[in-house]
């Protein structure tokens, strides 16, 4: 009973009060449809003006926050006037001013995502260059303060304490900083790689087994994506600890072959092939003339290995692939032309002679393997 007759100032609203209140709710409406339909119109006559974009920036930020608010005001406004309870009109105040801080929170939050162009401004004016990671990470943690803040406001109104709440997480301080371990190792870890910048977001980097495009670094991964098209999540403070190659920042691409000729090649074929090969290399323009080294490298009971080792002057992976591709060719063509076998897959046969001694016969894999017969043994 008692909570019904919570509602009975609803019954003595007369209709006076409720056609003002309707009107104040609909001049708040209208204002709203007024600001959405002329606002984007009246900014993009005032960025022709304009010789910066930090002004557009905070316009298309806080525009949908002020048409959120408009129309809570106008709800807000049109309550107010009618005979509301003491206690319903704290509540209703308490609500209006929550989604207040919630807007202009809303509005900064967004704003914050703009902070490339006060950073690119600062740099253009004093001549500075501002490393691409640096900017998002920057821009999520101005996210991440703003929403602490905004909850924090909101908290305070409604009589939520933050400070004592944080005292007594005090109490509990070593449970959470163990729970909180890993997170804050690995926002340590990301503000390592932003300070030392080993990469930066487009670049191509190699970890270990993992070779891809940096996407995104946030407070406690690295998003790579790797050749296969794969999202590989690392944590920063994985990233961090371990050796990273840095394969965009690379001058020039090695390409190395060490081919196993048939043991039977001749030193002749071997030292004229060797010249081609040097000779090729020495006229190839893409080619470094420094670090070239084509030699006999090893040999072996089954094959005399060349080893082929040099740089050309490209970084692209596909130019790299390309350049490989061609000289597999051109040293294939050598061989066959100074008639250079490679060197044959060797199996070894085993038969047991009448004393049960086991005899190994060596053979090349492309001649006929025949099973020992019982006359052999």
């Amino acid at each position: 009973m008692n909570n019904l007759e919570q509602f009975n100032w609803i019954f003595t609203i007369t209709w006076q009060e409720a056609l003002i209140s309707l009107a104040i709710f609909l001049i708040f409406f209208i204002a709203r449809k007024l600001f959405s339909k002329f606002f984007l119109k009246l900014i993009a006559r005032l960025s022709k003006l304009s010789k910066t974009q930090m002004d557009d920036a905070i316009a298309e930020a806080f525009y949908k926050p002020v048409t959120f608010i408009l129309l809570f005001a106008g709800i807000y406004f049109a309550l107010l006037y009618l005979p509301l309870p003491h206690t319903w009109k704290s509540i209703v105040s308490l609500i209006f001013k929550s989604l207040t801080v919630f807007s202009m929170g809303w509005g900064f939050y967004i704003f914050s995502g703009a902070i490339g162009i006060f950073f690119n401004r600062m740099g253009n004016r004093y001549e500075l260059q501002f490393n691409t990671i640096v900017i998002p990470f920057l821009s999520k943690i101005v996210k991440f303060i703003i929403a602490v803040f905004t909850i924090s406001i909101i908290l305070e109104q409604w009589n939520f304490h933050v400070t004592g709440l944080i005292t007594g997480l005090g109490i509990g301080g070593l449970a959470v900083a163990m729970a909180a371990k890993d997170t804050l190792s690995n926002l340590f870890g990301g503000l390592v790689i932003i300070t030392d910048a080993p990469f930066t977001i487009g670049d191509i980097i190699q970890m270990g087994s993992i070779q891809g495009v940096v996407e995104d670094i946030n407070f406690r991964s690295t998003r790579i994506r790797t050749t296969d098209l794969a999202l590989v999540t690392v944590p920063n403070s994985t990233l961090a600890n371990s050796p990273i190659t840095n394969i965009s920042r690379m001058d020039r691409r090695r390409i190395y072959f060490n081919l196993s000729l048939d043991v039977e090649t001749t030193n002749e074929q071997i030292k004229r092939s060797l010249g081609r090969i040097r000779q090729t290399l020495a006229a190839d323009t893409e080619v470094y003339p420094d670090k070239k080294y084509v030699y006999l490298d090893k040999i072996t009971s089954s094959s005399k290995n060349l080893m082929i080792d040099f740089f050309i002057k490209t970084t692209d992976l596909e130019e790299w692939l390309k350049a490989k591709e061609h000289y597999n060719y051109v040293v294939l063509d050598i061989l066959q032309k100074e008639q250079v076998k490679l060197a044959a897959t060797r199996s070894v046969i085993v038969t047991t002679n009448d004393d049960g001694k086991n005899i190994e016969d060596n053979q090349a894999a492309a001649t006929e393997e025949r099973s020992p017969s019982r006359d052999s043994l």
